[in-house]
């Protein structure tokens, strides 16, 4: 897992590598979203964190057991192989308790694909480290509301 945090990190972090291509959260009620290039969040709580701040120290820290933060940075990608599929479905044995810097009281997962031209890297954050059925719903049916 710990190598796949750094690959991950490192997508989010180069903003270089290629294109932004702008994937938006809908507004929806529960939710607070925002974007910025090519990041994009959706959170429980008020986002207090840069946009590629990754963990979202300041939003974890203000989120209830039973918040979510999710996190998404998308590029267009020379390379149209694909790998994997976009939506994931997070299952609770994806979710990882605690993360580099974060306590294990919150659970993390963790995902990247590329499909077609656009590379996608996602964290979503719960308020626990082994998330509920509800807040597993929640963050799977915010996924498939993205506009890109």
């Amino acid at each position: 897992m710990k190598r796949a945090a750094v690959l991950t990190s490192l997508i989010l972090v180069a903003s270089g590598c290629g294109a932004a291509a702008r994937a938006h959260f809908r507004a929806t009620p529960g939710w607070r979203v925002g974007a910025e290039g090519a990041y994009s969040w959706a959170s429980t709580v008020s986002y207090r964190d840069c946009r590629n701040c990754v963990p979202p120290h300041d939003t974890l820290a203000a989120l209830p057991p039973g918040g979510i933060v999710i996190q998404l940075a998308t590029f267009r990608e020379r390379d149209s192989r694909r790998i994997g599929s976009w939506p994931p479905r997070i299952r609770p044995r994806y979710v990882e308790p605690g993360f580099e810097g974060v306590p294990a009281r919150y659970g993390v997962f963790q995902f990247s694909a590329r499909t077609g031209r656009i590379e996608r890297s996602l964290f979503v954050w719960f308020g626990r480290a082994r998330p509920t059925p509800g807040q597993l719903a929640k963050a799977n049916a915010e996924l498939t509301r993205i506009s890109s």
